[in-house]
Protein backbone atom coordinates (compact mmCIF):
# COMPACT_ATOMS: atom_id res chain seq x y z
CA UNK A 1 0.00 0.00 0.00
CA UNK A 2 2.65 2.33 0.51
CA UNK A 3 4.17 1.76 -2.67
CA UNK A 4 1.18 2.77 -4.49
CA UNK A 5 0.98 5.90 -2.35
CA UNK A 6 4.46 6.85 -2.89
CA UNK A 7 4.44 6.69 -6.74
CA UNK A 8 0.51 7.93 -7.07
CA UNK A 9 2.12 11.04 -4.68
CA UNK A 10 3.44 14.24 -7.17
CA UNK A 11 5.41 15.83 -4.40
CA UNK A 12 6.97 15.05 -1.24
CA UNK A 13 7.50 16.75 2.17
CA UNK A 14 9.81 15.70 4.82
CA UNK A 15 8.82 17.27 8.33
CA UNK A 16 11.95 16.69 10.53
CA UNK A 17 12.65 14.79 13.22
CA UNK A 18 11.56 12.52 10.95
CA UNK A 19 12.99 8.24 11.03
CA UNK A 20 15.15 6.99 8.24
CA UNK A 21 12.54 5.57 6.56
CA UNK A 22 10.96 9.09 5.98
CA UNK A 23 14.51 9.98 4.58
CA UNK A 24 14.06 7.28 2.25
CA UNK A 25 10.45 7.79 0.66
CA UNK A 26 11.52 11.06 0.28
CA UNK A 27 14.92 9.77 -1.33
CA UNK A 28 12.23 7.68 -3.91
CA UNK A 29 10.30 10.44 -4.70
CA UNK A 30 13.05 12.44 -5.25
CA UNK A 31 14.67 9.65 -7.49
CA UNK A 32 11.28 10.24 -9.73
CA UNK A 33 11.64 13.59 -10.78
CA UNK A 34 8.97 14.39 -8.43
CA UNK A 35 9.33 17.58 -6.34
CA UNK A 36 10.33 17.03 -2.69
CA UNK A 37 10.46 19.31 0.22
CA UNK A 38 12.25 19.16 3.86
CA UNK A 39 10.97 21.19 6.65
CA UNK A 40 14.05 21.80 9.42
CA UNK A 41 13.37 21.12 12.33
CA UNK A 42 15.61 23.61 14.45
CA UNK A 43 16.66 26.35 11.46
CA UNK A 44 20.08 26.96 12.94
CA UNK A 45 21.38 23.50 12.68
CA UNK A 46 23.76 22.19 9.95
CA UNK A 47 21.76 20.25 7.52
CA UNK A 48 23.36 17.27 5.25
CA UNK A 49 25.01 17.45 2.28
CA UNK A 50 22.82 15.10 0.53
CA UNK A 51 19.78 17.13 1.63
CA UNK A 52 20.18 19.42 -1.82
CA UNK A 53 18.59 16.58 -4.05
CA UNK A 54 15.33 18.23 -2.41
CA UNK A 55 13.67 20.55 -4.67
CA UNK A 56 14.06 23.28 -1.29
CA UNK A 57 14.97 22.89 2.16
CA UNK A 58 12.84 25.34 4.28
CA UNK A 59 13.48 26.70 7.46
CA UNK A 60 9.66 27.72 8.69
CA UNK A 61 6.35 26.15 7.59
CA UNK A 62 5.63 29.41 6.37
CA UNK A 63 8.34 29.33 3.83
CA UNK A 64 7.35 25.77 2.87
CA UNK A 65 3.73 26.56 2.29
CA UNK A 66 5.17 29.49 -0.20
CA UNK A 67 7.35 26.31 -1.57
CA UNK A 68 4.62 24.27 -2.20
CA UNK A 69 1.66 26.63 -3.93
CA UNK A 70 4.78 27.33 -6.65
CA UNK A 71 4.62 23.82 -7.27
CA UNK A 72 0.79 23.34 -7.34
Amino acid sequence: ARMFALDAATSGVLMLPAGRSGHLELGYLAGQGKPTFILLDDAAARWDIMYRFATKVCMTRAELVRALKEVA
